[in-house]
């Protein structure tokens, strides 16, 4: 079985050196690692421990070219990425992380489908909000129309206030359910 034909999970900096190949086609251990010691001051050893254990998931693939060796992604970079309740079991650091990363991804043009109950987890990234109730599309609109206190407190049957910082909304409930 071949890396496109199943999920894969990588980690953070795992995607920044497949995001180089990306970039740059078919490319060195040295042109990666100057890329990412410039952008996250990884080592050239680093970058080659990395580009092993993604060779070995079949991720990337080498071939040599004199004394050097040459990798290239087998992985596609994806138009979207769809996130279903990304953030379950981690705690406020991880999910931080988390949400920073998903952050570069979106900057980087990929189109984010965020499935999440919590309004602090949508990225200033995402435009457009979709609201479900009872299994099926309830409303959707711009995220500064969607995500009010009124339009909240109705999905969510009860009184709550909304606040906006950094892009980011926060809602706080706001006395007895309805």
């Amino acid at each position: 079985m071949n890396a496109i034909d199943r999920d894969i999970a990588l980690s953070d900096l795992q995607i920044a050196v497949v995001r180089v190949l990306w970039r740059n086609g078919e490319t060195s251990v040295t042109d990666i690692a100057k890329v990412l010691g410039d952008e996250r001051g990884l080592k050239h050893t680093t970058v080659a421990t990395l580009l092993t254990r993604l060779e070995k998931r079949g991720v990337v693939e080498q071939r040599r070219e004199g004394r050097q060796l040459i990798y290239r992604a087998l992985v596609s970079e994806p138009k979207a990425l769809i996130l279903d309740e990304p953030s379950a079991g981690l705690d406020v650091v991880a999910r931080l992380r988390f949400l920073e990363t998903v952050r570069g991804i979106a900057r980087q043009g990929t189109t984010i489908v965020l499935i999440t109950h919590h309004v602090e987890e949508v990225i200033p990234e995402i435009g457009r909000i979709i609201f479900l109730k009872d299994g099926r599309a309830d409303s959707d609109g711009p995220k500064a129309a969607m995500l009010t206190s009124e339009r909240l407190g109705q999905l969510f049957g009860g009184p709550v206030a909304v606040d906006r910082h950094d892009g980011y909304f926060h809602v706080t409930t706001n006395g007895a359910a309805q």
